[in-house]
């Protein structure tokens, strides 16, 4: 399904937007927190230069075919990114797709990545004809695997050494949600 403009979700606390070019300075900040970043599954856009490259293909992938979504992660009265969400890998030949997100340390424990998902994969599934959702975690990220684990992820086994970052290999959970999985949670 083509889009004619990037969606804006909003939630009770945040709206999901598209990421601007004014959100470098916070996404790299964001990753030059490396301790936090540690599982993002790449070099950390740690420079502006990394994060407005970065920003510069997410304002343009959603146009693509299939389209690779990334939503920056705002409270809805204003101020710095909290963090990104997206879908990517997308076949619509299969109905499914790849989600991935980080968020600020200082964004941390207050549900703002919990409520951020529900919106995106409601989005999915309801508009966009997507059946299955993957998730590939590492082990080591417990609050990632919990908090997919409590929006109805299952894990479904581990990808021995699957993805490369840091100068090492990584084994990875392999998780999915159907759409008759999603949790319903009150607004």
């Amino acid at each position: 399904m083509s889009l004619t403009a990037f969606p804006e979700l909003k939630t009770e606390r945040l709206i999901l937007r598209e990421l601007a070019h004014a959100d470098a300075p916070a996404m790299a900040a964001m990753h030059a927190d490396h301790e936090a970043m540690r599982h993002w599954g790449a070099a950390p856009l740690d420079t502006e230069v990394a994060a407005h490259d970065f920003i510069a293909r997410c304002r343009v992938g959603w146009q693509w075919s299939p389209p690779v979504m990334r939503w920056g992660i705002a409270r809805q009265g204003g101020g710095p990114l909290l963090g990104s969400c997206g879908l990517f890998n997308r076949d619509m030949r299969w109905h499914r797709c790849t989600l991935g997100y980080e968020l600020a340390r200082g964004a941390w424990h207050q549900g703002y990545m919990r409520e951020a998902l529900v919106a995106v994969l409601g989005w999915a599934f309801r508009t966009q004809g997507i059946h299955r959702i993957d998730a590939l975690i590492h082990p080591d990220n417990a609050a990632s695997l919990r908090l997919a684990q409590y929006l109805g992820f299952r894990i479904e086994g581990r990808l021995r050494e699957a993805a490369f970052w840091g100068d090492r290999f990584h084994d990875m959970e392999l998780l999915g949600l159907l759409a008759s999985e999603l949790r319903a949670f009150p607004n």
